[in-house]
Formats: C-alpha cells, structure tokens, sequence
C-alpha cells in the first residue's frame, strides 16, 4: 500500500458525514401514508422525454370553468395546446356532456385532440352524451365509450381531473 500523502489525513474524519451549506440540495423528507403520488412527481422531475402517466383529464363541457362563450373556448384550446407541448401526458382525456362537441367535426379543439391522439393519449367520448345530443354521427376524433368503459378507466387512474 503507498504510504498515505500528509494532506489526504487532515480531511477525514472519524464521525458522521456532515453536508456543508453549498451541499443544500441534499435532504431527506419523511411521509406517512401513501406516497405513490409523491413517487409520481419524483419520476417527472427525473424523467426526460414526454412520458404518460395514470392520470384522467375529465372535460364536462365545451369550455373551462364557468365562463360562457368564447373566453371559456379559448381556455380550452389554450389548454390542450400546452398539454401537447407538456413532456408528462396523461392516459386518458375523457370527454362527457357538452364536452363532446370538442370531438365533432369543425370544432376548433379537434386538430389538437388528434396531435394529443397521436402523442399516444386515449380520447374517450361520451356514447350516452352523444346519443342524447344526437351528434354520434358527427364525432371525428376519439372513440365512443360506454358509461362502463369510462368508469373503469377513472376508477383505476392514480388522478382525474376534472376541468
């Protein structure tokens, strides 16, 4: 074994290891309970290219919130348009009631629920909201999906939003 440099002895030390103030990105971080979700949000921050997660986008209408017209729409379209840049994408987006018509032909939402299609995201659309509204016809985008379907896939997501 060479013999040990006079320097290499004067920095260690017999003792725990203690972490010096440049070293704050380090910490440990207790939880009780069920931490799947913060696995989650620890796989996102680590993983690189767009990944898809087990979380539901639930739409209930044709716009965001409670705003009628065309701030409500454009919320919308805003929306799906970052969902499309976002590297974490969700499973599923379902689409029920009024939401539906974001599936009908000409609607200005279409073009990016078929990028979000093509990005490998399921879009269910109401058969019972289409049937009632009598635009099953009309539906370009998506796959209709019984009540069963949709409530299979919400029951096994870790999260549903619901916009």
């Amino acid at each position: 074994m060479p013999p040990r440099e006079p320097s290499e002895s004067r920095h260690h030390s017999i003792g725990p290891t203690t972490f010096a103030e440049k070293d704050l990105s380090y910490y440990l971080r207790m939880i009780r309970g069920d931490f799947a979700e913060l696995e989650e949000v620890q796989s996102m921050k680590i993983a690189g290219p767009a990944s898809q997660k087990n979380i539901i986008i639930l739409f209930r209408s044709d716009s965001i919130g409670d705003i009628k017209g065309e701030l409500g729409k454009r919320l919308v379209r805003f929306f799906l348009q970052s969902l499309i840049n976002s590297r974490i994408k969700p499973k599923a987006i379902i689409l029920m009631a009024s939401a539906v018509n974001l599936a009908l032909d000409g609607s200005d939402a279409m073009g990016k629920l078929a990028i979000l299609e093509e990005q490998g995201i399921k879009i269910m659309v109401c058969a019972l909201s289409c049937d009632e509204l009598e635009c099953e016809e009309n539906v370009k985008i998506g796959v209709l999906s019984d009540m069963d379907s949709i409530c299979e896939n919400i029951m096994n997501a870790w999260k549903v939003i619901s916009l």
